[in-house]
Order: C-alpha cells, then sequence, then structure tokens
C-alpha cells in the first residue's frame, strides 16, 4: 500500500494570499517507520535532544512561534534547510525514494471551490502515479492522511463520489478507504508534507526558490511532464513555471525560473 500524507498552506478564502496549496508525499507502508525516524534525527542534531519532540511545523520554526520561541534564529533557520535537504535526499533501505505531489490554486482564476479542485487534482494525480505502477506489474492500493481540517467532512462526502461515478479528471481507483484526518503533532509524516506545502506555497506565493529547488526533482513525473506538482492558473500557457512548461513542451526543466509578478 501507498499512503499519501497531505497538507494545507495559504487561505482557501480571497485575502492577503492569492494562491492555496495542498501537497505532500506519497511513500509505500513499509518506508513510513524508517522516514519518520531519520526526521527525528535531522531535528536532534540541529536543535537538540531538549526540542526533538516539537512539532516540525515550517511556519512556526522559521518564525519563531508557539514553542519554538525557546530556540534560536539561526538553529530554526539551520533546521528548516536540513529538512528540506533531507526530504530531496532521503531513500528507503528498499531503494524506495518519496514522490511529491502538490496542487497550487491561483485563487483570482478559481475564486469558488479551490478546496474542492485543489484535492480533486491531487488525488487524481496520486491515483494516476500508482495506475502506472499497476501498469508495470507494481500494484497497490492506497490510503490519503492529512492533518485535521475544517474540510474533513467535505472531502470525506466527495471522495466516495469520485470513487464510484467518476471526478471531473476520472474515476478514481486505488482508494481503500476515505482520508484519514489526524493531529499533525501525532504524525512525522504529516509534518513531512507541511514542508512540502509551505516550501511550495512560499515559490508561488512570494517568489522565494530556495525550498523548491530542493522539492522540484522528487514531484511525480513521466513522459517529460510533471504530473506531481499542478498549477492552475487561468493563462497557465504563458505561466513559465515548470510544471505548467512541461505540459507545453513535454521537458521537465532543471533550473527553477522566476514567475512574473502576476503569477506571485
Amino acid at each position: 500500500m501507498y499512503l499519501l500524507y497531505l497538507d494545507e498552506s495559504g487561505r482557501p478564502r480571497p485575502g492577503s494570499d492569492t494562491h492555496l496549496v495542498v501537497a505532500g508525499l506519497a511513500i509505500h507502508e513499509e518506508d513510513c517507520y524508517p522516514f519518520a525516524q531519520s526526521l527525528r534525527r535531522v531535528q536532534r542534531k540541529w536543535v537538540g535532544a531538549a526540542n526533538v519532540d516539537l512539532e516540525l511545523h515550517a511556519t512556526d520554526i522559521w518564525g519563531g512561534r508557539g514553542a519554538w520561541s525557546r530556540v534560536e534564529t539561526t538553529d530554526r533557520h539551520a533546521l528548516v534547510r536540513a529538512v528540506f535537504r533531507h526530504l530531496a535526499r532521503w531513500t528507503a533501505p528498499s531503494g524506495r525514494e518519496p514522490k511529491f505531489f502538490g496542487v497550487v490554486v491561483n485563487k483570482p482564476s478559481f475564486p469558488a471551490k479551490a478546496v474542492e479542485r485543489a484535492h480533486e487534482e491531487i488525488f487524481a494525480r496520486f491515483d494516476e502515479f500508482l495506475g502506472r505502477l499497476h501498469a508495470a506489474g507494481d500494484s497497490h492500493r492506497s490510503l490519503v492522511i492529512a492533518d485535521d481540517s475544517s474540510y474533513e467532512s467535505l472531502l470525506q462526502t466527495l471522495v466516495p463520489q469520485w470513487k464510484s461515478g467518476g471526478s471531473r479528471l476520472g474515476k478514481l481507483h486505488s482508494f481503500a478507504e476515505v482520508p484519514l484526518y489526524v493531529d499533525s503533532k501525532a504524525s512525522r509524516l504529516v509534518q513531512a508534507a507541511d514542508f512540502v506545502a509551505w516550501g511550495t506555497w512560499q515559490y508561488y506565493e512570494n517568489g522565494h526558490t530556495e525550498h523548491i529547488k530542493r522539492l522540484n526533482p522528487r514531484f511525480d513525473a513521466d513522459g517529460g511532464i510533471q504530473h506531481g506538482l499542478a498549477h492552475l492558473l487561468r493563462g497557465y500557457r504563458t505561466c513559465p513555471c515548470i510544471p505548467c512548461e512541461s505540459r507545453r513542451t513535454r521537458k521537465i526543466a532543471m533550473v527553477i525560473p522566476p514567475l512574473p509578478k502576476r503569477a506571485i
């Protein structure tokens, strides 16, 4: 079984920010424990045993919020960068690597149903990934595990509909159950998903390229198209970001381009 751990960054409604991101990582069930333990070791290395049980929440660590306020700024920022390096490099004892998935919704382009659209897209892209594995003789069921969310009731209604009748992007085949929602404090894997979502949001919202550079090579891709990251934007045909460009050219750029102000 593959598990897709998800979190969100940005607000769903129009407001001070422009983008909503739903993102995370897909990992084989056998690799969850070693990956969680490896994240714990990274945290211990950079902020010490006294802080090893604090929740890895990128916004709180970077800004020194809550319990992270007692940790020195240089140590906090070093930890954030170390986590992104770890996400980019970690490989399971099996040889498998996590696959990243993310959907970026430009809210002015889709002012209604941004939450529904983002989840529909990411579930379909994860399902497509598993479909490719199945076609290659490596079949798996799947389960989505996400941070506690006010959207839980909405999605637990929609996902059975997407499985039985099909979503806008087609019928979902691999899901064994509706999404499960957990407290992120209890799950290192949901905390890792938070970093994927936050790093992606920082790029599309603020134009910061440092973290997306680490994440980019592990977004699911096939046939020259970056399927694992989707940028939902009116006028995507002129957007220079890697997923939009890959859909036009069937080539995945390795250099992260700056985004024009209209996209940021």
